[in-house]
């Protein structure tokens, strides 16, 4: 089993820093369900919850011709149904978000520099206050933010796990595609910014790719490498197929909200 590599200042026991991890996420939770129903809706939120008691199509329908996709709308309309339709509980949906992708903050932290790294991470966002008003808020921020971390933890692991895949047939590689792929979708539909997380990950695949190619990394493994990179174009494809229905909307409401005909270049709208 290959060592670490990380400095030691960035390695501890794993049960230790797990416990010290849950911690953290209760620390956060503590902070975001603090005072959470006391103000009324504002007009943002009592937009959100005007929108989740409407059905599915009705909100994709009205999703349509609004700046924002229908996927939090949709996760809302579900939750409260679950849960109330109080202050409270329609803002808990983003207060659970926030504390999930605090979880895969220390999670990518750990992959990426070791458990130490992850803890710090993960209280640094715990504490930040951008972080705690939006999961404050019945709006979609502190889930997009949620599935940003957690398509970069996967995509963290397809990269760093060449040997797990180099025997991979074709449905083995669309298995491990489908995760990153739904959580990218989740994210198209959640927020049209969610764009951006996309060509990030472009970028990282990328310089890992010619990481690779340069010798930096073991590159004798060319089967594996290609694979790796299989299951992140399967992801891709998957993703944009499943957005593909809502594209020429998203296009759309990009290009010419708020003046409804006067066109703005899609990557300046963005």
């Amino acid at each position: 089993m290959q060592r670490s590599s990380a400095p030691l200042i960035f390695r501890t026991s794993t049960l230790v820093g797990i416990m010290l991890a849950v911690v953290v996420l209760l620390l956060a939770l503590a902070l975001r369900i603090h005072l959470l129903g006391v103000q009324s809706l504002w007009n943002d939120e009592g937009n959100a919850y005007v929108q989740a008691t409407r059905s599915f199509t009705e909100i994709a329908d009205h999703a349509a011709r609004d700046i924002h996709p229908p996927g939090y709308y949709w996760l809302l309309a579900a939750w409260r149904v679950l849960v109330g339709e109080t202050e409270f509980a329609l803002r808990a949906l983003s207060a659970f978000a926030s504390v999930l992708s605090i979880a895969f903050v220390f999670a990518l932290g750990k992959r990426l520099y070791g458990v130490i790294a992850g803890l710090t991470a993960a209280l640094l966002v715990a504490l930040n206050t951008f972080s705690i008003y939006y999961a404050q808020e019945a709006r979609m921020y502190a889930l997009l933010a949620l599935w940003g971390v957690a398509s970069m933890w996967i995509l963290a692991r397809i990269l760093m796990s060449q040997e797990s895949v180099a025997g991979a047939r074709v449905r083995k590689i669309v298995l491990l595609a489908l995760p990153l792929a739904l959580i990218n979708v989740a994210g198209l539909y959640t927020q049209y910014a969610y764009v951006y997380v996309l060509l990030a990950q472009g970028g990282i695949v990328l310089l890992w790719l010619v990481s690779a190619l340069a010798g930096s990394r073991k590159a004798d493994r060319p089967v594996s490498m290609l694979k790796t990179l299989a299951i992140y174009v399967t992801a891709s494809l998957i993703a944009l197929a499943l957005f593909v229905p809502w594209l020429p909307v998203a296009l759309q409401q990009i290009a010419t909200w708020p003046n409804t005909g006067q066109t703005t270049p899609i990557f300046e709208a963005l």
